[in-house]
């Protein structure tokens, strides 16, 4: 499945069908932050730029994790995954 055509800018030039690592953990108070792998599905900047609420706020990225989650996450919380992850 091609992934959209998004533009390199933003973060580190992370677009949808790249592989990243992913902090978990932190934003849910469980304590100590755990990473995780997985493929950026969707790139939500627009979305993400327009608020939401604040009880629901709206994560920038949409990541298929290694484990088979689907887990959101904000520009803190991603990075380009090592080159021994790819």
């Amino acid at each position: 499945m091609p992934m959209p055509d998004t533009p390199r800018e933003g973060h580190d030039g992370i677009v949808p069908g790249d592989r990243v690592r992913v902090r978990t953990g932190a934003a849910t108070g469980g304590g100590d932050a755990d990473w995780v792998f997985g493929v950026v599905v969707d790139d939500y900047a627009a979305e993400a730029d327009a608020g939401g609420h604040e009880w629901a706020p709206v994560r920038r990225w949409a990541v298929a994790a290694d484990d088979d989650r689907l887990v959101f996450a904000d520009d803190d919380d991603i990075e380009p995954a090592p080159a021994e992850q790819n």
